[in-house]
Protein backbone atom coordinates (compact mmCIF):
# COMPACT_ATOMS: atom_id res chain seq x y z
CA UNK A 1 0.00 0.00 0.00
CA UNK A 2 2.81 2.37 0.90
CA UNK A 3 4.61 1.55 -2.37
CA UNK A 4 1.41 2.20 -4.31
CA UNK A 5 0.95 5.60 -2.64
CA UNK A 6 4.56 6.54 -3.35
CA UNK A 7 4.15 5.54 -6.99
CA UNK A 8 0.93 7.56 -7.34
CA UNK A 9 2.63 10.56 -5.75
CA UNK A 10 5.62 10.23 -8.10
CA UNK A 11 3.31 10.03 -11.10
CA UNK A 12 1.25 13.07 -10.11
CA UNK A 13 4.29 15.22 -9.29
CA UNK A 14 6.72 14.05 -11.99
CA UNK A 15 5.53 14.21 -15.60
CA UNK A 16 9.03 13.25 -16.79
CA UNK A 17 8.67 9.90 -15.04
CA UNK A 18 5.32 9.22 -16.70
CA UNK A 19 6.66 10.25 -20.13
CA UNK A 20 9.61 7.89 -19.78
CA UNK A 21 7.42 5.02 -18.61
CA UNK A 22 4.81 5.59 -21.34
CA UNK A 23 7.40 5.08 -24.07
CA UNK A 24 8.62 1.92 -22.32
CA UNK A 25 5.06 0.60 -22.32
CA UNK A 26 4.64 1.42 -26.02
CA UNK A 27 7.95 -0.28 -26.85
CA UNK A 28 6.99 -3.34 -24.80
CA UNK A 29 3.65 -3.72 -26.57
CA UNK A 30 5.32 -3.27 -29.95
CA UNK A 31 7.98 -5.85 -29.07
CA UNK A 32 5.40 -8.47 -28.10
CA UNK A 33 3.41 -7.90 -31.30
CA UNK A 34 6.48 -8.01 -33.55
CA UNK A 35 7.61 -11.25 -31.90
CA UNK A 36 4.48 -12.97 -33.19
CA UNK A 37 5.10 -15.33 -36.14
CA UNK A 38 2.32 -13.50 -38.02
CA UNK A 39 4.50 -10.37 -38.08
CA UNK A 40 7.54 -11.93 -39.77
CA UNK A 41 7.70 -12.62 -43.49
CA UNK A 42 9.16 -16.09 -42.83
CA UNK A 43 6.32 -16.81 -40.33
CA UNK A 44 8.76 -17.52 -37.50
CA UNK A 45 9.28 -15.28 -34.49
CA UNK A 46 11.68 -12.41 -35.08
CA UNK A 47 13.18 -13.06 -31.67
CA UNK A 48 13.23 -10.78 -28.65
CA UNK A 49 16.25 -8.64 -29.55
CA UNK A 50 15.26 -7.93 -33.18
CA UNK A 51 11.64 -7.27 -32.19
CA UNK A 52 12.74 -4.99 -29.34
CA UNK A 53 15.16 -3.09 -31.58
CA UNK A 54 12.53 -2.60 -34.30
CA UNK A 55 9.83 -1.58 -31.83
CA UNK A 56 12.19 0.90 -30.17
CA UNK A 57 13.28 2.30 -33.52
CA UNK A 58 9.67 2.75 -34.64
CA UNK A 59 8.34 4.10 -31.31
CA UNK A 60 11.26 6.52 -31.01
CA UNK A 61 10.83 7.44 -34.71
CA UNK A 62 14.42 6.55 -35.57
CA UNK A 63 14.52 4.25 -38.58
CA UNK A 64 17.53 2.06 -37.77
CA UNK A 65 16.64 -1.49 -38.75
CA UNK A 66 17.99 -4.98 -38.14
CA UNK A 67 15.87 -6.51 -40.89
CA UNK A 68 14.66 -4.99 -44.14
CA UNK A 69 11.24 -3.45 -43.54
CA UNK A 70 9.94 -4.27 -47.01
CA UNK A 71 11.07 -7.90 -47.10
CA UNK A 72 11.31 -8.87 -43.43
CA UNK A 73 7.77 -8.15 -42.21
CA UNK A 74 4.27 -9.15 -43.24
CA UNK A 75 1.47 -6.65 -43.80
CA UNK A 76 0.52 -7.18 -40.16
CA UNK A 77 4.09 -6.44 -39.05
CA UNK A 78 4.27 -3.34 -41.23
CA UNK A 79 0.98 -2.08 -39.81
CA UNK A 80 2.36 -2.53 -36.28
CA UNK A 81 5.47 -0.55 -37.26
CA UNK A 82 3.33 2.18 -38.82
CA UNK A 83 1.17 2.40 -35.70
CA UNK A 84 4.24 2.68 -33.48
CA UNK A 85 5.63 5.42 -35.71
CA UNK A 86 2.40 7.44 -35.56
CA UNK A 87 2.01 7.12 -31.80
CA UNK A 88 5.70 7.78 -31.21
CA UNK A 89 5.63 10.82 -33.49
CA UNK A 90 2.56 12.42 -31.93
CA UNK A 91 3.64 11.35 -28.46
CA UNK A 92 2.38 8.71 -26.09
CA UNK A 93 0.83 11.21 -23.71
CA UNK A 94 -0.99 12.86 -26.61
CA UNK A 95 -2.61 9.54 -27.47
CA UNK A 96 -3.55 8.90 -23.82
CA UNK A 97 -5.20 12.31 -23.59
CA UNK A 98 -7.19 11.58 -26.74
CA UNK A 99 -8.47 8.39 -25.11
CA UNK A 100 -9.63 10.52 -22.16
CA UNK A 101 -11.39 12.94 -24.53
CA UNK A 102 -13.14 10.15 -26.46
CA UNK A 103 -14.33 8.49 -23.25
CA UNK A 104 -15.75 11.78 -22.01
CA UNK A 105 -13.32 12.22 -19.14
CA UNK A 106 -12.20 15.66 -18.03
CA UNK A 107 -8.48 16.26 -18.45
CA UNK A 108 -7.10 16.94 -15.00
CA UNK A 109 -4.29 19.26 -13.99
CA UNK A 110 -1.96 16.27 -13.91
CA UNK A 111 -3.01 15.39 -17.45
CA UNK A 112 -2.29 18.93 -18.57
CA UNK A 113 1.17 18.69 -17.02
CA UNK A 114 1.75 15.55 -19.07
CA UNK A 115 0.69 17.33 -22.27
CA UNK A 116 2.98 20.28 -21.49
CA UNK A 117 5.90 17.90 -20.94
CA UNK A 118 5.19 16.06 -24.20
CA UNK A 119 4.70 19.11 -26.42
CA UNK A 120 7.35 21.28 -24.71
CA UNK A 121 4.80 24.03 -24.13
CA UNK A 122 5.73 26.88 -21.77
CA UNK A 123 2.31 27.33 -20.19
CA UNK A 124 -0.65 25.32 -18.92
CA UNK A 125 -3.04 27.66 -20.69
CA UNK A 126 -4.66 26.36 -23.88
CA UNK A 127 -2.98 22.94 -23.74
CA UNK A 128 -6.07 21.00 -24.79
CA UNK A 129 -6.50 23.30 -27.79
CA UNK A 130 -2.81 22.78 -28.62
CA UNK A 131 -3.31 19.01 -28.37
CA UNK A 132 -6.25 19.08 -30.76
CA UNK A 133 -4.42 21.48 -33.09
CA UNK A 134 -1.29 19.28 -33.15
CA UNK A 135 -3.27 16.12 -33.93
CA UNK A 136 -5.40 17.64 -36.67
CA UNK A 137 -2.39 19.38 -38.21
CA UNK A 138 -0.45 16.11 -38.22
CA UNK A 139 -3.24 14.22 -39.95
CA UNK A 140 -3.75 17.04 -42.45
CA UNK A 141 -0.08 17.29 -43.44
CA UNK A 142 0.30 13.51 -43.63
CA UNK A 143 -2.86 13.34 -45.76
CA UNK A 144 -1.62 15.96 -48.20
CA UNK A 145 1.79 14.27 -48.35
CA UNK A 146 0.20 10.90 -49.09
CA UNK A 147 -1.94 12.46 -51.81
CA UNK A 148 1.06 14.05 -53.54
CA UNK A 149 3.11 10.84 -53.31
CA UNK A 150 0.20 8.83 -54.73
CA UNK A 151 0.41 10.75 -58.02
CA UNK A 152 3.70 8.95 -58.63
CA UNK A 153 3.37 5.73 -56.62
CA UNK A 154 -0.10 4.65 -57.76
CA UNK A 155 0.94 4.48 -61.46
CA UNK A 156 4.06 2.55 -60.38
CA UNK A 157 2.50 0.03 -57.99
CA UNK A 158 -1.22 0.07 -58.74
CA UNK A 159 -4.08 1.59 -56.76
CA UNK A 160 -4.06 -0.53 -53.58
CA UNK A 161 -0.30 -0.88 -53.12
CA UNK A 162 0.39 2.66 -54.34
CA UNK A 163 -1.97 4.21 -51.77
CA UNK A 164 -0.55 1.98 -49.00
CA UNK A 165 2.99 3.03 -49.92
CA UNK A 166 1.97 6.70 -50.07
CA UNK A 167 0.38 6.65 -46.62
CA UNK A 168 3.24 4.69 -45.03
CA UNK A 169 5.98 6.95 -46.37
CA UNK A 170 4.06 10.15 -45.65
CA UNK A 171 3.59 9.15 -42.00
CA UNK A 172 7.16 7.90 -41.76
CA UNK A 173 8.52 11.15 -43.21
CA UNK A 174 6.43 13.60 -41.17
CA UNK A 175 7.16 11.67 -37.98
CA UNK A 176 10.84 11.75 -38.95
CA UNK A 177 11.01 7.95 -38.70
CA UNK A 178 12.76 6.97 -41.93
CA UNK A 179 11.24 3.49 -42.31
CA UNK A 180 10.64 2.66 -45.98
CA UNK A 181 8.98 -0.04 -48.05
CA UNK A 182 11.11 0.48 -51.17
CA UNK A 183 13.84 -1.83 -49.89
CA UNK A 184 16.70 0.62 -50.43
CA UNK A 185 15.23 3.83 -49.03
CA UNK A 186 15.10 6.58 -51.70
CA UNK A 187 18.25 5.53 -53.59
CA UNK A 188 16.11 4.36 -56.57
CA UNK A 189 14.42 7.79 -56.62
CA UNK A 190 17.46 10.04 -56.04
CA UNK A 191 16.68 11.99 -59.23
CA UNK A 192 12.90 12.06 -58.77
CA UNK A 193 11.94 15.60 -57.78
CA UNK A 194 8.34 14.79 -56.81
CA UNK A 195 9.12 11.99 -54.37
CA UNK A 196 12.37 13.45 -53.02
CA UNK A 197 11.09 16.99 -52.44
CA UNK A 198 7.77 15.76 -51.00
CA UNK A 199 9.56 13.54 -48.49
CA UNK A 200 12.00 16.37 -47.70
CA UNK A 201 9.13 18.82 -47.12
CA UNK A 202 7.39 16.38 -44.78
CA UNK A 203 10.62 15.86 -42.83
CA UNK A 204 11.17 19.61 -42.42
CA UNK A 205 7.54 20.24 -41.42
CA UNK A 206 7.65 17.41 -38.89
CA UNK A 207 10.81 18.79 -37.33
CA UNK A 208 9.62 22.34 -36.62
CA UNK A 209 7.46 21.66 -33.57
CA UNK A 210 3.77 22.10 -32.82
CA UNK A 211 4.37 25.15 -30.63
CA UNK A 212 5.88 26.87 -33.68
CA UNK A 213 2.83 26.02 -35.78
CA UNK A 214 0.51 27.38 -33.11
CA UNK A 215 2.53 30.59 -33.03
CA UNK A 216 2.42 30.86 -36.83
CA UNK A 217 -1.37 30.35 -36.69
CA UNK A 218 -1.72 33.17 -34.14
CA UNK A 219 0.40 35.44 -36.34
CA UNK A 220 -2.76 36.35 -38.27
CA UNK A 221 -4.01 38.26 -35.23
CA UNK A 222 -0.85 39.31 -33.41
CA UNK A 223 1.37 40.11 -36.41
CA UNK A 224 4.44 39.04 -34.50
CA UNK A 225 6.32 35.84 -33.85
CA UNK A 226 7.79 34.66 -30.57
CA UNK A 227 11.58 34.58 -30.18
CA UNK A 228 11.36 30.78 -30.02
CA UNK A 229 9.66 30.55 -33.41
CA UNK A 230 12.16 32.93 -34.98
CA UNK A 231 15.05 30.92 -33.56
CA UNK A 232 13.63 27.61 -34.81
CA UNK A 233 13.05 28.92 -38.34
CA UNK A 234 16.40 30.70 -38.66
CA UNK A 235 18.38 27.78 -37.22
CA UNK A 236 16.55 25.24 -39.39
CA UNK A 237 17.24 27.20 -42.59
CA UNK A 238 20.89 27.75 -41.64
CA UNK A 239 21.43 24.05 -40.93
CA UNK A 240 19.75 23.00 -44.19
CA UNK A 241 22.00 25.34 -46.19
CA UNK A 242 25.14 24.32 -44.29
CA UNK A 243 24.34 20.63 -44.67
CA UNK A 244 23.67 20.95 -48.41
CA UNK A 245 26.96 22.73 -48.90
CA UNK A 246 28.82 20.13 -46.83
CA UNK A 247 27.49 17.15 -48.80
CA UNK A 248 28.09 18.93 -52.11
CA UNK A 249 31.69 19.84 -51.29
CA UNK A 250 32.78 16.48 -49.89
CA UNK A 251 30.83 14.25 -52.30
CA UNK A 252 30.92 16.22 -55.56
CA UNK A 253 33.74 14.16 -57.08
CA UNK A 254 33.10 10.93 -55.20
CA UNK A 255 32.50 8.28 -57.90
CA UNK A 256 30.46 6.19 -55.45
CA UNK A 257 27.93 8.94 -54.70
CA UNK A 258 27.54 12.24 -56.61
CA UNK A 259 30.28 12.22 -59.26
CA UNK A 260 28.30 10.49 -62.01
CA UNK A 261 25.10 12.50 -61.52
CA UNK A 262 24.01 15.48 -63.60
CA UNK A 263 24.10 18.88 -61.90
CA UNK A 264 20.43 19.01 -60.87
CA UNK A 265 20.59 15.53 -59.31
CA UNK A 266 23.76 16.42 -57.39
CA UNK A 267 22.06 19.45 -55.87
CA UNK A 268 18.86 17.52 -55.17
CA UNK A 269 20.69 14.64 -53.50
CA UNK A 270 22.84 17.05 -51.44
CA UNK A 271 19.77 18.95 -50.23
CA UNK A 272 17.89 15.76 -49.43
CA UNK A 273 20.76 14.30 -47.40
CA UNK A 274 21.09 17.59 -45.52
CA UNK A 275 17.38 17.35 -44.72
CA UNK A 276 17.36 13.72 -43.71
CA UNK A 277 20.41 14.07 -41.45
CA UNK A 278 18.17 16.21 -39.26
CA UNK A 279 16.52 13.04 -37.78
CA UNK A 280 14.62 11.54 -40.70
CA UNK A 281 16.48 8.36 -41.64
CA UNK A 282 15.79 8.22 -45.35
CA UNK A 283 18.74 8.33 -47.72
CA UNK A 284 19.15 8.84 -51.45
CA UNK A 285 22.89 8.10 -51.34
CA UNK A 286 24.74 5.00 -50.14
CA UNK A 287 25.92 6.24 -46.74
CA UNK A 288 28.52 3.49 -46.53
CA UNK A 289 30.18 4.93 -49.65
CA UNK A 290 30.39 8.55 -48.47
CA UNK A 291 33.71 10.11 -47.55
CA UNK A 292 34.89 10.32 -43.95
CA UNK A 293 34.45 14.15 -43.82
CA UNK A 294 30.81 13.73 -44.87
CA UNK A 295 30.26 11.03 -42.27
CA UNK A 296 31.85 13.12 -39.53
CA UNK A 297 30.04 16.32 -40.53
CA UNK A 298 26.73 14.49 -40.70
CA UNK A 299 27.27 13.34 -37.11
CA UNK A 300 26.99 16.98 -35.99
CA UNK A 301 23.78 17.47 -37.97
CA UNK A 302 22.30 14.28 -36.54
CA UNK A 303 23.33 15.31 -33.04
CA UNK A 304 21.50 18.65 -33.37
CA UNK A 305 18.32 17.03 -34.69
CA UNK A 306 14.98 18.82 -34.92
CA UNK A 307 13.18 21.37 -32.78
CA UNK A 308 11.50 21.08 -29.35
CA UNK A 309 7.97 19.70 -29.30
CA UNK A 310 8.31 18.19 -32.77
CA UNK A 311 8.35 14.62 -34.05
CA UNK A 312 12.15 14.83 -34.31
CA UNK A 313 14.80 13.88 -31.77
CA UNK A 314 18.35 14.94 -31.07
CA UNK A 315 19.83 17.75 -29.01
CA UNK A 316 17.35 20.20 -30.65
CA UNK A 317 18.01 23.21 -32.86
CA UNK A 318 17.26 25.79 -30.17
CA UNK A 319 19.59 24.09 -27.67
CA UNK A 320 22.42 24.18 -30.18
CA UNK A 321 21.70 27.81 -31.03
CA UNK A 322 21.69 28.81 -27.34
CA UNK A 323 25.04 27.05 -26.81
CA UNK A 324 26.54 28.94 -29.76
CA UNK A 325 25.07 32.26 -28.62
CA UNK A 326 26.25 31.75 -25.03
CA UNK A 327 29.74 30.83 -26.23
CA UNK A 328 29.87 33.92 -28.42
CA UNK A 329 28.68 36.08 -25.54
CA UNK A 330 31.41 34.62 -23.33
CA UNK A 331 34.08 35.33 -25.95
CA UNK A 332 32.90 38.94 -26.15
CA UNK A 333 32.96 39.26 -22.37
CA UNK A 334 29.21 39.84 -22.17
CA UNK A 335 27.26 38.83 -19.05
CA UNK A 336 24.09 38.24 -21.08
CA UNK A 337 23.28 35.83 -23.89
CA UNK A 338 21.11 37.67 -26.40
CA UNK A 339 19.13 36.64 -29.48
CA UNK A 340 16.58 38.61 -31.48
CA UNK A 341 16.92 41.54 -29.07
CA UNK A 342 15.95 39.32 -26.15
CA UNK A 343 18.03 38.09 -23.23
CA UNK A 344 18.24 34.32 -22.73
CA UNK A 345 17.74 33.31 -19.09
CA UNK A 346 20.76 31.87 -17.30
CA UNK A 347 18.77 28.75 -16.37
CA UNK A 348 18.11 28.14 -20.07
CA UNK A 349 21.81 28.57 -20.85
CA UNK A 350 22.77 26.14 -18.09
CA UNK A 351 20.23 23.60 -19.34
CA UNK A 352 21.51 23.95 -22.92
CA UNK A 353 25.11 23.36 -21.86
CA UNK A 354 24.04 20.42 -19.69
CA UNK A 355 22.17 18.79 -22.56
CA UNK A 356 25.13 19.33 -24.87
CA UNK A 357 27.66 17.81 -22.49
CA UNK A 358 25.42 14.88 -21.51
CA UNK A 359 24.64 14.16 -25.17
CA UNK A 360 28.29 14.19 -26.25
CA UNK A 361 29.36 12.05 -23.30
CA UNK A 362 26.57 9.55 -23.95
CA UNK A 363 27.29 9.22 -27.66
CA UNK A 364 31.03 8.70 -27.28
CA UNK A 365 30.50 6.23 -24.42
CA UNK A 366 28.01 4.16 -26.43
CA UNK A 367 30.18 4.28 -29.58
CA UNK A 368 33.17 3.06 -27.58
CA UNK A 369 31.05 0.27 -26.08
CA UNK A 370 29.89 -0.82 -29.55
CA UNK A 371 33.49 -1.00 -30.77
CA UNK A 372 34.38 -3.04 -27.69
CA UNK A 373 31.39 -5.39 -28.07
CA UNK A 374 32.21 -5.95 -31.73
CA UNK A 375 35.83 -6.85 -30.84
CA UNK A 376 37.36 -4.42 -33.31
CA UNK A 377 35.29 -5.59 -36.30
CA UNK A 378 33.65 -2.15 -36.54
CA UNK A 379 35.58 1.06 -37.18
CA UNK A 380 35.13 3.76 -34.57
CA UNK A 381 33.82 6.28 -37.13
CA UNK A 382 31.14 3.82 -38.24
CA UNK A 383 30.20 3.09 -34.63
CA UNK A 384 30.14 6.83 -33.88
CA UNK A 385 27.96 7.47 -36.93
CA UNK A 386 25.53 4.73 -35.88
CA UNK A 387 25.39 6.03 -32.32
CA UNK A 388 24.77 9.63 -33.37
CA UNK A 389 22.04 8.28 -35.66
CA UNK A 390 20.47 6.43 -32.73
CA UNK A 391 20.71 9.32 -30.25
CA UNK A 392 19.38 11.82 -32.79
CA UNK A 393 16.63 9.33 -33.71
CA UNK A 394 17.79 9.74 -37.30
CA UNK A 395 18.04 6.21 -38.66
CA UNK A 396 20.62 6.60 -41.43
CA UNK A 397 23.29 3.93 -41.32
CA UNK A 398 26.64 3.07 -42.84
CA UNK A 399 25.43 -0.49 -43.19
CA UNK A 400 26.61 -2.04 -39.94
CA UNK A 401 23.38 -2.25 -37.90
CA UNK A 402 22.20 -5.58 -39.26
CA UNK A 403 25.61 -7.16 -38.59
CA UNK A 404 25.89 -6.06 -34.95
CA UNK A 405 25.83 -8.45 -32.01
CA UNK A 406 22.83 -8.49 -29.69
CA UNK A 407 24.75 -6.56 -27.02
CA UNK A 408 25.39 -3.71 -29.47
CA UNK A 409 21.77 -3.76 -30.65
CA UNK A 410 20.50 -3.50 -27.08
CA UNK A 411 22.72 -0.56 -26.17
CA UNK A 412 21.77 1.25 -29.40
CA UNK A 413 18.09 0.57 -28.64
CA UNK A 414 18.53 2.20 -25.23
CA UNK A 415 20.29 5.14 -26.93
CA UNK A 416 17.32 5.58 -29.27
CA UNK A 417 15.02 5.60 -26.26
CA UNK A 418 17.09 8.25 -24.50
CA UNK A 419 17.30 10.29 -27.69
CA UNK A 420 13.50 10.34 -28.04
CA UNK A 421 12.51 11.20 -24.49
CA UNK A 422 15.66 13.22 -23.78
CA UNK A 423 18.45 12.25 -21.38
CA UNK A 424 17.48 14.96 -18.88
CA UNK A 425 13.84 13.83 -18.93
CA UNK A 426 15.02 10.31 -18.19
CA UNK A 427 17.28 11.51 -15.37
CA UNK A 428 14.57 13.74 -13.87
CA UNK A 429 12.10 10.87 -14.07
CA UNK A 430 14.42 8.72 -11.97
CA UNK A 431 16.00 11.21 -9.60
CA UNK A 432 13.48 14.05 -9.31
CA UNK A 433 13.12 15.40 -5.78
CA UNK A 434 10.03 17.22 -4.63
CA UNK A 435 11.85 19.68 -2.34
CA UNK A 436 14.91 21.71 -3.11
CA UNK A 437 17.77 21.98 -0.67
CA UNK A 438 17.29 24.96 1.66
CA UNK A 439 20.92 25.99 1.96
CA UNK A 440 23.78 27.01 -0.32
CA UNK A 441 27.49 26.40 0.06
CA UNK A 442 29.86 29.35 0.29
CA UNK A 443 31.32 30.36 -3.06
CA UNK A 444 34.70 28.82 -3.85
CA UNK A 445 37.42 30.11 -6.17
CA UNK A 446 38.11 27.83 -9.12
CA UNK A 447 40.42 28.50 -12.06
CA UNK A 448 39.27 27.44 -15.53
CA UNK A 449 40.58 28.05 -19.02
Amino acid sequence: MKLRNRLQKKISHNPSFVLAISFLVLISIGTLLLMLPQASADHTSAGFVDALFTATSASCVTGLIVRNTAAGWTIFGKCIILGLIQIGGLGTMTMLMWISIFTGQRISLTGRLFIREQLNADSLTGLVRLLIFATLLTLAIEGVGALVLSFHLVPLYGMKKGIAFSVFHSVSAFCNAGFDLFGDSLVPYQGDFLITLTIAALIILGGLGFVVYADLWRYRRRRRLSPHTKLVIVTTIALLIAGTMMVSVFEWNNPLTLASMPLHEKLLASFFQSTTFRTAGFNSLDMGATTDPTAFGSCLLMFIGGSPGSTAGGLKTTTFAVVLAATWASLRGSDDTEMFHRRVGKDIVRKAYSLFVIGVALVFTVASAVVMFEAGNVKFLDALFETFSAFGTVGVTRGITMMLKNSSKLILAFTMYLGRIGPTTFAMGLFHKEHKRKFRYAEGKFIVG
